[in-house]
């Protein structure tokens, strides 16, 4: 099996997919020493082409170390790195035949990489340097902030290791990254405060970083070594070098550090919760091998300063987050137990901007919209909403360049270039915002970012660039990132929106089932009384003045008695709680035949033709379909022709009753047609002959149908409106 790090390579890997090459299984090493790989039995499994000439005889492939290969300490501690259940890295000073190594072991995939590095002649202990360490964390742990803190460090270290450059490198929002601290040779040009793009540190390498927090690159211009051969025999696959410290380089990394004129450098990872947070870069104008006891001391270095940074950090977090929790706090209690979230939002909102840094802010809740401070408008606003609902599933929208991630709505929101959305109340559309203006940003870069084709060592391609000269850009379109303090403190706030949201509901549900429970019971019974009063007054009273009294009254006590059945039956059915069918056999024609009656008597003036044929007895809600019947007549009084009958009908065929209500009038056009049969209809207080309708009727009589299994329609021909309700007929 071939290893894909090599084909790759006769690929020619660039700039165009650099970020998707296997640098863990290069399947080469560093020439500055040699690398044995052993199965668990101790054989020997493959070997680095230079292993001979370094550590002298070896066994062949499959045969284990004999008493003539290596010496004795360096065979213990193979031995005893292969009895290790927990494979941790461990290392020890060993003197061969040929010099003085550095003997490095660990474990990878189930076999044991033992890697000898060769140690300069001059080189301390590592007593030596872990109490140089000591030393410089002494001073490091004594400073208040990150960048003293940083500054210091990469002081330290450079006294340390005599590298010409080091530099503190911090990653941004954007995964570009900065220089914020530098310790330099003279006579070099300064890095300080320069970006460098995120494309200069790809994917697979910041991986490494974080699971090997060291890496050092002895010599630039060095020919690599093979691995021979370069599978793991457990696996089959490529041998994975990912905690291998003589791992070759990336042929682009070697290119993009000749640009740099770099003959040497070494990394250290800065990781704060298993996230790459930052690099100490360590560059030096020659080749520049740095003792692995020097390396283990500025490691140990580079985790107290991670530990350091963290630390400052999570301070910078709550200090950050107790401002943010006070100032949530006075918001919440400023819109609690108000009518109007919305409106008690807008008339105080300065904490609300100040708590997001932000520029300007709006809050809507059923498409009312408020806006304040440097904000769209609220049709923009609303365009927004309407974006979100059809491209953000979730409850948190941010974004710092609109223009980028949005253009649609770029137009729509004119100089915005920051928004933070969070969706508090999904029923209403109930959505709180915070805009920010444009940023311009001045960015020195480190020689232009852009990927631009030259002539590199393997011809003509996109290769790292050139120059590292500081390059300027002004950054637009852009406003300043939305932080992860913010995004945190923006999530509490929408559950505290959403508490308050919900609390006011609740409030509104309890004054609506109290106001419910008045209509249905302390109302009811003195409007009994009253009707009954009007009856008594038209039986004794014969006086024109009397009947026209009584009947006034009567009429009124009728409508009101009805709004208030309306009003319940429509409180039951937006519960979810129905309007509870009660089937019994219910002669129809009988029924309709009362109803018709009654209706004649109480609006003489208003004729109604009845075709009603015997259907015999059939199960019904006899109370409901009177309903229906009533309501469906009262509808031809308020809305048709006045001076033209009205016309019922009622027949049975075979399993369907059909009861039929038809009036004279002008159609009803299509828009209103399609809203007939919901609640709260503004075409029904817009009538004047039933100015105080809230058109109930239609609504209740369809949900009637409905929980009988039927359907109700309505057509219009020949300016005569015609309503048909068909129910099937239960069989016997």
């Amino acid at each position: 099996m071939s290893n894909p790090y090599h084909e790759n390579r006769r690929r020619s890997v660039d700039l165009s997919n650099c970020d998707r090459e296997p640098i863990h299984i290069p399947g080469s090493i560093q020439s500055h020493g040699a690398l044995l790989c052993f199965t668990p039995d101790g054989c020997l499994a493959s070997r680095s082409a230079n292993a001979d000439a370094l550590l002298g005889a070896l066994p062949a492939p499959g045969a284990p170390l004999g008493e003539h290969h290596l010496d004795a300490g360096a065979r213990a501690v193979i031995h005893s790195a292969l009895e290790d259940k927990h494979g941790y890295v461990d290392s020890r000073m060993i003197t061969l035949p040929s010099g003085a190594f550095d003997l490095v072991t660990h474990k990878s995939e189930g076999v044991l990489i033992a890697e000898f590095e060769k140690r300069p002649p001059d080189a301390l202990s590592l007593d030596a340097f872990a109490l140089a360490a000591h030393q410089a964390i002494q001073r490091i742990q004594r400073q208040q902030g990150v960048e003293d803190l940083l500054t210091l460090a990469v002081d330290e270290i450079a006294r340390i290791t005599g590298f010409d450059r080091v530099m503190a490198y911090r990653f941004l929002h954007d995964d570009s990254g900065e220089v914020v601290a530098e310790h330099k040779r003279e006579d070099l040009e300064p890095f300080l405060g320069q970006r460098y793009p995120a494309s200069d540190i790809p994917a697979q390498a910041r991986r490494l970083y974080v699971i090997n927090p060291i890496r050092l690159i002895a010599d630039v211009k060095a020919p690599t070594v093979a691995l021979e051969p370069d599978l793991n025999p457990l696996t089959g696959r490529p041998l994975d070098l990912s905690h291998s410290m003589l791992r070759s380089v990336s042929p682009v990394h070697i290119e993009y550090l000749s640009n740099m004129g770099v003959g040497a450098s070494m990394s250290l990872s800065i990781v704060i919760g298993d996230r790459l947070w930052g690099l100490i870069a360590c560059h030096h104008m020659s080749a520049h091998l740095v003792p692995h006891a020097v390396r283990m001391s500025c490691q140990l270095l580079a985790q107290f300063v991670s530990a350091l940074v963290e630390r400052n950090l999570n301070g910078e977090r709550a200090r950050a987050l107790e401002y943010s929790t006070a100032l949530r706090r006075e918001i919440v209690a400023r819109i609690t137990d108000r009518e109007d979230i919305v409106l008690a939002l807008a008339g105080e909102h300065e904490g609300f901007l100040r708590l997001m840094n932000s520029h300007g802010g709006a809050i809507s809740m059923d498409r009312k919209t408020q806006v304040f401070g440097k904000a769209p408008s609220r049709e923009a606003v609303n365009a927004l909403i309407n974006w979100l609902n059809e491209n953000e599933p979730g409850d948190l929208f941010y974004t710092s360049a609109l223009g980028a991630d949005a253009p649609a709505l770029k137009q729509v929101l004119g100089d915005i270039c920051g928004v933070l959305a969070v969706r508090f109340y999904r029923e209403q559309d109930g959505y709180a915002f915070w805009f920010r203006s444009e940023q311009v940003e001045d960015v020195r870069w480190g020689g232009n970012p852009e990927k631009k084709y030259s002539i590199g060592p393997l011809g003509p391609r996109l290769t790292p660039r050139g120059s590292f000269a500081v390059w300027k850009e002004t950054v637009r379109g852009k406003s300043l990132p939305w932080v992860k303090t913010e995004l945190e403190v923006a999530g509490q706030l929408r559950l505290d929106f959403q508490e308050v949201a919900l609390s006011n509901e609740n409030m509104v549900k309890r004054a609506r089932e109290t106001l419910l429970a008045t209509l249905g019971h302390d109302l009811r019974d003195p409007l009994q009384a009253i009707m009954m009063a009007a009856r008594m007054i038209e039986v004794r009273e014969h006086s024109p003045s009397s009947s026209n009294l009584s009947k006034r009254i009567s009429s009124s006590s009728s409508r009101m008695h009805r709004l208030i059945s309306q009003v319940l039956d429509i409180s039951r059915l937006q519960s979810g709680m129905g309007l509870d069918i009660q089937r019994r056999p219910v002669d129809v024609r009988k029924m309709a035949m009362e109803i018709v009656n009654e209706a004649r008597m109480a609006y003489p003036d208003n004729e109604i033709i009845l075709e009603a044929e015997d259907c015999g007895e059939i199960g019904l809600d006899g109370d409901r379909i009177s309903q229906v019947v009533s309501n469906l007549l009262s509808n031809t009084r308020h809305h048709g022709e006045i001076g033209k009958p009205s016309t019922l009908i009622v027949f049975r065929r075979d399993e369907q009753l059909t009861i039929s209500v038809s009036n004279h009038g002008a159609p009803i056009p299509a828009a209103v047609r399609d809203n007939l049969f919901k609640p709260y209809k503004k075409e029904s207080m817009g009538n004047q002959r039933n100015a105080r309708g809230l058109g109930l009727g239609l609504y209740i009589v369809s949900e009637i149908v409905n929980g009988h299994g039927g359907r109700i329609t309505v057509d219009c021909e020949s300016n005569i409106i015609t309503f048909t309700v068909t129910i099937p007929v239960p069989a016997d």
